[in-house]
C-alpha cells in the first residue's frame, strides 16, 4: 500500500495490531519508537472515525425502514 492511499478498516486495525503486538515483543527500537506511536495514534483515528461513520449509516438506514 502506497503512502498516499488510506487503507481500509480491516488494513488499518490489522496493522494496529502488529505494531501492538510488536510494541509488547519489545520488538520496536528506540529510534523507531516515536513514528510506531504516531503511527498507532493515525490508525487509531481512522478506526474510530470508520466506526462512527458507519455506525451513522446503519442508524440512518434504520430510521427511513421505521424500525
Amino acid at each position: 500500500m502506497s503512502e498516499n492511499t488510506t487503507p481500509s478498516y480491516d488494513q488499518a486495525f490489522a496493522e494496529l495490531q502488529q505494531i501492538m503486538q510488536a510494541l509488547q515483543n519489545d520488538e520496536i527500537s528506540v529510534d523507531e519508537l516515536a513514528a510506531k506511536v504516531q503511527r498507532a495514534s493515525e490508525l487509531i483515528i481512522l478506526c474510530n472515525t470508520r466506526l462512527r461513520d458507519t455506525e451513522k449509516k446503519v442508524s440512518e438506514i434504520i430510521d427511513e425502514l421505521g424500525l
